[in-house]
């Protein structure tokens, strides 16, 4: 009886467990010592140029035909890294979709990546690059270096080591996302980081393609230190509705830096700006359109940035 006990508890923690992992949500894979997160809605994204560009879609699609998933399968994708990516040590890639994991694991074998085991789960490790796959269930897998799969496997082992659920990343991404935009972008500022637009500006520009932030390094300059700071992005037209969202250190600060923005647009003369060419035109026009408010310590800044503010290398 007591044996029989044993067994109806270990099928009970086993269905949990698959339960558990039917559930997850690629977003809520990313590893809590993550410095930077950028989500794409590949399903809104994959079709327009101007968004495509910015992510740099043409290159997310060699991962596709790497790992051998259609993009018309994967509804978005998910890139984590730490605050120096331009080590890639510690990048990983989420994939979710409508695709299966069998059809990826035979698309590794065909292609004779080496199957390792990484806890109870199986990796398939590719010899040219050293890089890891990782299938997760049916539409879910993690692509990217040794020790940032490692990274993720640690939250399907504890999920509580995730970041997103941790302040102040949790506020945050939770006003990012409000809007439902299909560039999110978050980055956790380290206190040593002095100049926050310098710091945001190398990491975003490492995961997408910017060639300039034009007003958003503005508004960033604007903010200075925060704790934790990101944006969201769509397209309309020939503008980019953006959405600013910085932790403060304190509300009084908040308060202080919402007032500060408010004041940019009713002072473009604050900045040195004088509008003599067509893209300062196209700055001070973005200016008029900021607005922002700030609830608690968290600040948000809205605007509509040109398209020129965002030229692509």
């Amino acid at each position: 009886m007591k044996k029989k006990s044993w067994l109806i508890f270990a099928y009970f923690c086993l269905f949990l467990n698959v339960s558990a992992q039917r559930n997850l949500s690629a977003i809520s894979l990313v590893p809590q010592k993550s410095a930077a997160v950028l989500r794409v809605n590949w399903t809104q994204v994959r079709g327009n140029e101007k968004l495509r560009a910015i992510v740099n879609g043409d290159n997310f699609e060699k991962i596709e035909n790497e790992l051998g998933v259609s993009g018309a399968k994967i509804s978005e994708w998910i890139i984590f890294s730490d605050i120096n990516p331009s080590t890639s040590a510690g990048m990983g890639i989420i994939i979710s979709g409508s695709f299966t994991s069998n059809s990826v694991i035979q698309t590794a074998k065909a292609k004779n990546w080496k199957a390792e085991k990484m806890g109870a789960n199986t990796v398939f490790v590719n010899p040219s690059d050293k890089s890891y796959l990782l299938p997760i269930r049916n539409g879910l897998l993690v692509f990217g270096t040794k020790s940032g799969v490692e990274k993720l496997h640690g939250v399907l082992v504890k999920p509580q080591n995730n970041l997103i659920s941790k302040p102040p990343f949790n506020s945050t991404w939770a006003e990012l996302t409000a809007s439902r935009q299909p560039i999110n972008f978050m980055i956790g500022v380290p206190q040593e980081y002095q100049k926050v637009a310098d710091i945001a500006y190398k990491v975003a520009a490492k995961l997408m393609d910017l060639a300039s932030f034009g007003i958003m390094g503005t508004v960033m300059e604007t903010i200075g230190l925060v704790r934790c700071m990101g944006f969201s992005i769509s397209h309309q037209k020939n503008v980019y509705p953006t959405n600013l969202v910085a932790m403060m250190e304190t509300e009084t600060k908040a308060w202080l830096t919402s007032g500060a923005i408010n004041l940019l647009k009713k002072a473009p003369s604050a900045i040195g700006t004088r509008a003599k060419t067509e893209e300062e035109k196209q700055m001070l026009k973005s200016m008029q359109t900021m607005s922002a408010s700030y609830r608690g310590t968290l600040l948000s800044v809205k605007f509509d940035m040109p398209e020129n503010a965002l030229r692509q290398r």
